[in-house]
């Protein structure tokens, strides 16, 4: 892989924990403590759903997450088939 193509891998894969770890500690403190905080909350929110504001976004982290590492396979694989292709290539006109 290049540089910039594992840069980009490295820092998807450090925004999704960044982000899932972001959730589990709003969510758990939001459950743990009570509030004194003033939040500014739609009116029509059910008192459950200030929990899980942050959780709502979680499949398309968990998205980018599964497609980033997809990726890295692929690459991956490609590579390995290029070098075999290769070294083919090469014994057949050592032959």
């Amino acid at each position: 892989m290049r540089k910039f193509e594992r840069r980009i891998c490295i820092l998807a894969i450090i925004f999704v924990s960044l982000y899932i770890g972001a959730i589990i500690i709003t969510i758990h403190s939001r459950i743990k403590t009570e509030t004194r905080i003033e939040r500014i909350e739609s009116p029509a929110m059910e008192p459950g759903e200030s929990m899980i504001m942050l959780a709502e976004l979680f499949p398309p982290m968990l998205l980018l997450l599964v497609i980033t590492v997809c990726f890295i396979i692929v690459r991956k694989k490609r590579a390995i088939t290029l070098a075999r292709l290769a070294e083919e290539d090469h014994q057949d006109l050592n032959d």
